[in-house]
């Protein structure tokens, strides 16, 4: 069954802060955006993930992960909220929140983090 998701991500590349979309390490948040709330969780590497996105599948809750200042902050580096459609997602118990699988979801559009605050 289809349904949307949604996630933070960078509205050039699609990446997030810390991953890139080959699943690369970059720790973005950890160096550049170090404002952010949760710049301190690590989301170590998980073979589980490969090939996965990390999503909420409300948008209000990415406002768990993310305060309304970091949102403000990072929209002034070109990031906004992504919204996916995908029939192939997960729950992934150890960070606590749903995985959409890369190459199977579809982004379906961007929001820009003004228009939610």
């Amino acid at each position: 069954m289809k349904r949307l998701f949604y996630r933070v991500g960078d509205n050039n590349l699609s990446q997030g802060l810390w991953y890139d979309v080959n699943g690369n390490f970059t720790g973005l948040i950890h160096n550049e955006y170090d404002f952010c709330l949760n710049s301190d969780l690590a989301m170590e590497y998980d073979s589980e993930l490969v090939g996965y996105l990390s999503v909420t599948d409300k948008l209000e809750d990415i406002f768990l992960w993310f305060t309304k200042e970091d949102l403000v902050k990072l929209s002034k580096f070109n990031y906004g909220i992504h919204v996916y459609e995908s029939i192939d997602y997960k729950w992934y118990d150890i960070f606590k929140h749903w995985a959409i699988h890369q190459k199977t979801s579809n982004l379906i559009k961007i929001i820009e983090i003004e228009t939610v605050l």
